[in-house]
């Protein structure tokens, strides 16, 4: 799967593709034979499932981002921001739908969402400047995201009694690096400098710690969210497409902001 986003701009080759497609049919059908049972969402196998979500999450992310630059697609950015808006309109929508009564809702708004991410991430992994740095950086993410998990089922006292807190604190650490970055971005916008400075690797650093943070955290809030799935009961039943948004949106920050440091150098 590195090999592909590594040759993302040197060649269309409709292999790639292919790849990408047979692994979609194949965690299509895992999550089919695991996530559900007798066409409902299943408890069962509760955080296998997320991480099967996750996988078909990247699988796809990574067709559209292929198809994207196979049909030569040019970034816009007033598409780009209205595609930011739906995308937040999405994920409203997806945390509020009964994961039973509208379960092909909850997928299809998934996928829209899972491309809307693709579009947003096309104009950088297409832009020749990062492109021998994806390979490293699929790598450290998936280095990061592997031992971050992990950790949370080595200490699983130490994350649940801090949970709360530290959620707290990474969302204000996370609103505030926001509306510090878009000030910054007014005031390099008004002065007609775009260069990547000091500050914003200072930043980006900042970010990383913060996503890296998160994975355990939202792993354990998964597993909080796992001890309270009952089904039978229609409030809750495992809605997996909005459950494991938390950790892709994770991976997905932690790669834009790992690829852009590298290739800012």
């Amino acid at each position: 799967m590195i090999e592909f986003f590594q040759t993302l701009n040197e060649q269309n080759d409709p292999r790639q593709l292919y790849v990408f497609g047979f692994l979609i049919f194949v965690f299509i059908l895992l999550i089919f034979n695991f996530s559900f049972k007798n066409n409902i969402p299943s408890c069962n196998h509760y955080m296998l499932n997320i991480y099967l979500y996750i996988g078909l999450a990247l699988s796809l992310i990574g067709t559209f981002t292929l198809l994207l630059e196979y049909y030569k697609v040019k970034p816009n950015l007033m598409i780009s921001l209205l595609s930011f808006i739906l995308g937040l309109v999405f994920i409203f929508v997806i945390h509020f739908a009964s994961p039973i009564q509208n379960s092909f809702v909850n997928h299809f708004i998934w996928i829209i969402l899972l491309f809307v991410f693709s579009y947003m991430i096309y104009p950088l992994v297409s832009d020749p400047k990062y492109e021998q740095y994806i390979n490293r950086t699929i790598i450290i993410v998936a280095l990061i995201f592997f031992i971050m998990s992990i950790v949370v089922y080595l200490y699983p006292k130490f994350f649940e009694n801090t949970y709360q807190r530290m959620m707290m604190g990474l969302f204000i650490a996370l609103l505030s690096i926001i509306i510090v970055e878009v000030v910054y971005l007014i005031y390099k916008t008004i002065k007609k400098d775009y260069t990547y400075t000091n500050f914003n690797r200072f930043i980006t650093y900042i970010v990383i710690i913060i996503f890296t943070l998160l994975i355990s955290y939202d792993t354990q809030r998964l597993k909080f969210v796992q001890k309270n799935c009952k089904e039978g009961n229609s409030l809750r039943y495992p809605n997996y497409p909005k459950e494991s948004l938390g950790l892709i949106l994770d991976i997905i920050n932690l790669f834009v902001r790992i690829l852009s440091l590298q290739g800012s150098r």
